[in-house]
Protein backbone atom coordinates (compact mmCIF):
# COMPACT_ATOMS: atom_id res chain seq x y z
CA UNK A 1 0.00 0.00 0.00
CA UNK A 2 1.38 3.52 -0.67
CA UNK A 3 0.96 6.19 1.83
CA UNK A 4 1.14 9.82 1.69
CA UNK A 5 1.97 11.87 4.53
CA UNK A 6 2.24 15.70 4.51
CA UNK A 7 1.68 17.06 7.82
CA UNK A 8 4.65 17.42 10.83
CA UNK A 9 4.94 15.67 13.50
CA UNK A 10 3.55 12.64 12.45
CA UNK A 11 0.46 11.02 13.92
CA UNK A 12 1.90 7.79 15.51
CA UNK A 13 -1.36 5.78 14.67
CA UNK A 14 -0.44 6.35 10.85
CA UNK A 15 2.44 4.39 11.11
CA UNK A 16 0.94 2.08 12.66
CA UNK A 17 -1.52 1.38 9.89
CA UNK A 18 1.82 0.45 7.70
CA UNK A 19 2.73 -3.25 7.09
CA UNK A 20 6.04 -4.94 6.11
CA UNK A 21 6.86 -3.31 2.46
CA UNK A 22 4.48 -0.59 2.53
CA UNK A 23 5.50 2.66 0.79
CA UNK A 24 5.15 6.16 2.38
CA UNK A 25 5.84 9.07 0.60
CA UNK A 26 6.57 12.69 3.02
CA UNK A 27 5.61 15.59 0.99
CA UNK A 28 5.08 18.94 1.95
CA UNK A 29 6.45 19.67 5.94
CA UNK A 30 6.38 16.16 6.51
CA UNK A 31 9.58 15.74 5.35
CA UNK A 32 11.48 16.59 8.51
CA UNK A 33 10.21 13.27 9.86
CA UNK A 34 13.30 11.50 7.99
CA UNK A 35 16.08 14.30 8.39
CA UNK A 36 18.66 12.97 10.48
CA UNK A 37 18.57 13.99 14.13
CA UNK A 38 21.70 16.26 14.51
CA UNK A 39 22.75 14.67 18.21
CA UNK A 40 22.52 11.15 16.51
CA UNK A 41 19.71 9.84 18.65
CA UNK A 42 17.77 7.83 15.48
CA UNK A 43 18.10 4.46 16.72
CA UNK A 44 14.06 5.14 17.60
CA UNK A 45 13.42 6.29 14.45
CA UNK A 46 15.45 3.63 12.45
CA UNK A 47 13.65 0.95 13.93
CA UNK A 48 10.28 2.73 13.35
CA UNK A 49 10.97 2.65 9.61
CA UNK A 50 12.73 -0.35 9.32
CA UNK A 51 9.90 -2.69 7.75
CA UNK A 52 8.69 0.16 5.15
CA UNK A 53 9.97 2.03 2.27
CA UNK A 54 10.55 5.86 2.68
CA UNK A 55 10.48 8.38 0.62
CA UNK A 56 10.30 12.00 -0.37
CA UNK A 57 9.58 14.35 -2.95
CA UNK A 58 12.62 16.19 -4.16
CA UNK A 59 10.82 19.77 -4.93
CA UNK A 60 9.62 19.58 -0.89
CA UNK A 61 13.06 19.08 0.30
CA UNK A 62 14.73 22.30 -1.53
CA UNK A 63 11.38 24.04 -0.33
CA UNK A 64 12.07 23.38 3.50
CA UNK A 65 15.70 23.58 2.74
CA UNK A 66 17.15 20.08 3.69
CA UNK A 67 19.88 18.29 1.82
CA UNK A 68 20.01 14.90 0.73
CA UNK A 69 22.72 14.44 3.47
CA UNK A 70 20.74 15.55 6.33
CA UNK A 71 18.51 12.62 5.10
CA UNK A 72 18.14 9.22 6.92
CA UNK A 73 20.04 6.45 5.36
CA UNK A 74 17.90 4.33 2.84
CA UNK A 75 15.36 7.08 1.94
CA UNK A 76 14.40 7.51 -1.72
CA UNK A 77 14.18 11.03 -3.13
CA UNK A 78 11.41 11.27 -5.97
CA UNK A 79 10.60 13.77 -8.66
CA UNK A 80 7.65 14.68 -9.52
CA UNK A 81 7.80 12.31 -12.18
CA UNK A 82 8.17 9.33 -9.84
CA UNK A 83 5.48 10.79 -7.77
CA UNK A 84 2.86 10.89 -10.40
CA UNK A 85 3.93 6.95 -11.70
CA UNK A 86 3.69 6.12 -7.82
CA UNK A 87 0.34 6.70 -7.17
CA UNK A 88 -0.54 5.93 -10.90
CA UNK A 89 0.44 2.21 -10.51
CA UNK A 90 -0.22 1.52 -6.59
CA UNK A 91 -3.93 -0.22 -5.96
CA UNK A 92 -4.38 0.90 -2.62
CA UNK A 93 -3.68 4.59 -1.11
CA UNK A 94 -4.28 6.27 2.42
CA UNK A 95 -3.38 9.52 2.67
CA UNK A 96 -2.57 11.41 5.73
CA UNK A 97 -2.95 15.33 6.85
Amino acid sequence: MLHIINQFPIDLGTLKKTASGDTVVFTNNAVLAVKRDTQDNNSFINKTFAHINLCVLKTDLKLIGISTRELLHGVAILDEQDFRNMTHDSMAIRSSN
